[in-house]
Formats: structure tokens, C-alpha cells, sequence
């Protein structure tokens, strides 16, 4: 396919983002502006993402820096319940919202309200309990995600979350849901994603390793999409988030792999210099050379 093909598919998906909204249900940690729901949600907004997150914060400094960081943005946080006696966690370390928690039911509601407004949901799990697999569960028990693309990404328990249709991992995240290690390898990569796509029963996969993202759809070969730079967690989760609205788009996975890894390397280094992002120049910087190919 010609490079000019590619950028007219790619900038097509891109502008199509702002048709999209996007259910974000996620935990939200203190002092972590870099991971978790605030840079999802920030970042798909900068694109014109319609962004509803929904989680759980304190009556404290650090949840009023959330709530803060959000409206900067514009974003809606009337999805995101403030709870007394509830401390911001300062790490993802501890599952605080777990059994008969009366956060529980708000976070249902909210969730199942936005989500029928919403063309995709991206669950976020970081383990404190306001985006686990059971709480999607709950959600989903009224039918309300049916015919919606339902992704979730999961630092510790991915394989326990039901029903998806896409998934974001780390190679590290794959081999804790597999129990092998991978090392890297392209051979055991491409039958790990696989493997993983067939036991959750995905239409596709996106998995973050050391020096590229490997994009899975059903049974084909996994596509090999380069990645910005050293891929930290602000990057994995941003690179989730936009990789699912893409898809809610209809594009292929490896075309939203590709927009995925561009635009997040985009937004983050134009961030990085305090500018500010401009559509038109995220349009023409897609106009680069082709990034993906098959593993072998």
C-alpha cells in the first residue's frame, strides 16, 4: 500500500475521533497524573474524544488535584463519585473498593448511564477496585455493552475480565496471565497473543514490548506497529485509550495501533514543550513513512 494511502486511512480515522465517546471506567491514584484514568482521559479529550470517566476519589487534596486536573480539560466528572472516609490511594498497591463497598452501586449506575451514550468502554485496572472484573461484570449484567467495543487493561489480573472485545498488555502483563516467559521472542510472542485472543475469546489485541506494538485481529499473524520511544505506563495507558477509540471508529487493529503509537508520541512531546496540541498539525504529521509490517 502506497504511503499516501496510509496517511489518507489513518487521518481519516483520526478525524472520525471526535465522533466518538468513550466510557472510561478507571482507577484513579493520587499524585498520578502520569497513569490510571487522568492522562486517558486528558488525552483523548485533546483529540475530541468525548470522554465520561467514571472511579472513585476522596474528599481529599489529592482527589480535589484530580477532579482538578479533569475540568482543566473539560472533562465531566460527574461519573467520578467523592467519598468521605476515603483516602486517595497514593499507589495501586491495595484493593479498596472490594465486597458490598457502598461506592459499588454508584459506580454501576453511573457506568451503565454513560456507556449507553457511548460508542466504546475502556476499563483501567490498576487493582484498587473501582475498575476490577467483577465491578464489569455487574455493569454489563443489564446488557448495556452489547454491540460496544469492551476493552479493558489490567497491570495484574487481565484473563479475569470477561466478555471483552479488545485488550491492551504488556509482554510482562501477557507472560503473569500465562505463566511463561517470553523474552521478547517473535515466534512465542505471535502464539501468546494468539493464545490469549482464543481463551478470552477477543476480536483483537494490543501488546505493548520492548521495541514494538504487536497488533492481533482473530487469527491472522500478529502486525508489528512502531511504538514512541521507551514506553512508560503514561504511554501504555494513553496508547490504550486511543487504540479503543480508534476501533470504535470500525478501523482495523493494526490501523488503530499505528494511529495509536503516533499520536501518543505526538501529544506527549508536544506536551513535554509546554505547547499546545493543534489538530492541523497532528493531521500533518501523520504523513510519515509506513510503520507496520507482519512478524515472521
Amino acid at each position: 500500500m502506497s504511503k499516501e494511502a496510509n496517511t489518507e486511512r489513518l487521518s481519516t480515522i483520526l478525524e472520525t475521533l471526535s465522533d466518538i465517546t468513550v466510557t472510561l471506567v478507571a482507577d484513579f491514584v493520587a499524585g498520578a497524573a502520569t497513569y490510571a484514568g487522568v492522562p486517558v482521559a486528558i488525552r483523548l479529550a485533546e483529540l475530541g474524544v468525548t470522554v465520561f470517566p467514571v472511579g472513585v476519589v476522596g474528599e481529599d487534596e489529592a482527589g480535589q488535584q484530580i477532579l482538578h486536573a479533569l475540568h482543566e480539560h473539560r472533562i465531566s466528572t460527574s461519573g467520578i463519585n467523592k467519598l468521605k472516609n476515603y483516602a486517595t490511594p497514593s499507589d495501586a498497591s491495595a484493593e479498596l473498593i472490594h465486597g458490598e463497598h457502598p461506592a459499588l452501586m454508584n459506580l454501576i449506575e453511573h457506568a451503565r448511564k454513560f456507556a449507553g451514550a457511548s460508542e466504546a468502554v475502556f476499563v483501567c485496572d490498576y487493582g484498587v477496585g473501582a475498575a476490577s472484573p467483577r465491578l464489569l461484570n455487574f455493569i454489563k449484567s443489564n446488557r448495556c455493552l452489547q454491540e460496544k467495543t469492551l476493552a479493558a487493561r489490567s497491570r495484574d489480573r487481565l484473563t479475569d475480565f470477561e466478555q471483552l472485545t479488545t485488550a491492551i498488555a504488556t509482554e510482562a502483563e501477557i507472560e503473569r496471565a500465562i505463566g511463561l516467559e517470553l523474552g521478547g521472542d517473535p515466534k512465542k510472542l505471535a502464539v501468546a497473543g494468539k493464545g490469549v485472543i482464543e481463551e478470552m475469546r477477543l476480536e483483537s489485541l494490543l501488546m505493548i514490548s520492548k521495541d514494538k506494538l504487536l497488533a492481533y485481529s482473530g487469527s491472522r499473524k500478529p502486525m508489528a506497529v512502531v511504538p514512541p520511544a521507551a514506553a512508560s505506563v503514561e504511554q501504555i495507558d494513553v496508547l490504550g485509550g486511543i487504540f479503543v477509540a480508534a476501533l470504535a471508529t470500525g478501523a482495523e487493529a493494526v490501523d488503530a495501533a499505528q494511529v495509536a503509537a503516533h499520536v501518543t508520541s505526538f501529544l506527549l512531546n508536544r506536551t513535554a514543550a509546554g505547547k499546545r496540541v493543534r489538530r492541523e498539525e497532528l493531521l500533518a504529521s501523520l504523513a510519515l513513512p509506513k510503520t507496520a509490517g507482519r512478524v515472521r
